[in-house]
């Protein structure tokens, strides 16, 4: 039962619960049951131990199951009947680890709940204006990207090294205070590079000539042994690739895109390029009201709901790390130190997100189960997945009413944007 009820914030309370000897002789009696039914005890049958002997016996473990279940319902009841949700998991303010048949048992325990708010005008906000529009170069400049692709490469070994040439080359690098090193590897001759001196070295040069340069080295020269030193690089061209981009012709386009003709082809990206831009644009005008929702809404948000938002920010970024061939695990990473640089942007989304919450629920735009399958079916297509086993897992983890919340968070959003001004970037 609800002894006491303390708000310490409007999002952080704590409760004085007690469980009444009743019920903890109840849970005794309960996990006492079982224990017997499975203890393998010397000089009884299976299912026969008397309950004092098993209590005896397992009485520390018998007390740690009681307890467990005791706990949760109790909390349960307490915050029921104060009408309140918790978000994430009680934290008991003192120990509570030993069961006496016959007493009850009290505790304090305090958890965070999710801000009551007052929801400000979201109709009609003002937000700038986003223009789509496309130009000739702007296909043109994709075609080109696709000209890239298709292209062959074929060696050439009469002329040197020119501009746009991919030149395979043998790399001897010296000098004071290190080991000399040898090392293969490739350059665009042209390319932007952070050592344009190489390029100049081998301009010219055909396949088994050799130039060289001499470079001094800066403290924020990437090779830490080249630091602060003068290095002297010897560099032997191996082979020269020219690159020969295809003609763009109808038959271009239909081999590279399934086209009909260059204009199709056109056409087509030009649409493609529009679609892409159009998406960016409604990205950017959401980002807008979520900013302008923020500017108009002030409350406390749960430390557990910015600690969840946190911990998904660093698992991104440990993904995007594993993308790029680096070893979390024995990357030397201060974690603490991001944990704290991704604080502020996860306050901002959870408060975003709240808002929004408040919105759809203010609007009844609940996202239904067909709206939340329909979802999954598309998640689980796009990884190649089976939408059963999708759903089955959401479903035990507690992902499926997630997914719900977030498409209704979405509805809202959408709502605020149908409904808004557009005015020209930059009007007053």
């Amino acid at each position: 039962m609800l002894l006491n009820y303390e708000e310490l914030s409007p999002v952080k309370k704590v409760v004085e619960v007690e469980i009444p000897a009743a019920d903890v002789d109840a849970a005794l009696r309960a996990v006492t049951s079982e224990f017997a039914r499975n203890a393998k005890i010397p000089g009884f049958r299976p299912g026969k131990t008397p309950p004092e002997v098993v209590r005896s016996r397992f009485s520390k473990e018998i007390a740690e199951e009681a307890l467990n279940r005791l706990l949760p319902d109790s909390f349960r009841d307490a915050v029921v009947s104060k009408g309140l949700t918790p978000v994430g998991d009680p934290r008991l303010l003192e120990r509570v680890d030993i069961l006496f048949e016959g007493q009850p048992i009290k505790y304090r325990a305090e958890f965070e709940v999710k801000p009551e708010i007052t929801l400000r005008e979201y109709r009609g906000l003002e937000i700038d204006e986003q223009k789509v529009e496309i130009t000739e170069a702007d296909v043109d400049a994709m075609i080109e990207r696709i000209r890239e692709q298709a292209s062959s490469y074929r060696p050439e070994s009469e002329r040197g090294a020119e501009t746009d040439d991919f030149v395979m080359i043998d790399i001897a690098s010296s000098g004071e205070g290190f080991e000399p090193k040898s090392e293969s590897g490739h350059v665009r001759i042209g390319e932007e590079t952070p050592l344009p001196e190489l390029h100049e070295a081998i301009r010219g040069k055909k396949v088994g000539e050799q130039g060289s340069f001499e470079k001094t080295y800066d403290d924020s020269a990437t090779n830490d042994v080249y630091r602060g030193k003068r290095v002297r690089h010897d560099v032997t061209v191996t082979e020269i690739r020219v690159q020969e981009k295809p003609e763009v012709t109808d038959d271009f386009a239909r081999s590279f895109g399934g086209w009909e003709s260059v204009a199709e082809m056109r056409e087509k990206i030009r649409a493609d390029i529009v679609k892409h831009r159009e998406a960016e644009a409604v990205r950017a005008r959401k980002s807008q009201i979520g900013e302008k929702l923020l500017q108009s809404h002030h409350f406390d948000v749960p430390d557990v709901l910015v600690e969840e938002e946190i911990e998904k920010s660093l698992q991104n970024y440990a993904r995007f790390l594993a993308s790029q061939g680096v070893d979390v695990e024995k990357a030397e990473l201060d974690w603490n130190k991001m944990h704290e640089e991704f604080r502020p942007e996860a306050v901002k989304r959870v408060r975003r997100s709240l808002v929004l919450e408040a919105i759809a629920r203010a609007e009844n735009l609940a996202a239904t189960d067909t709206e939340v399958d329909a979802e999954i079916r598309r998640a689980a297509t796009e990884n190649q997945r089976e939408f059963a086993d999708v759903k089955h897992r959401l479903k035990h983890e507690g992902g499926y009413e997630s997914l719900r919340l977030s498409l209704s968070q979405e509805k809202a959003l959408d709502l605020i944007l149908r409904e808004a001004k557009t005015i020209p970037a930059g009007a007053a």
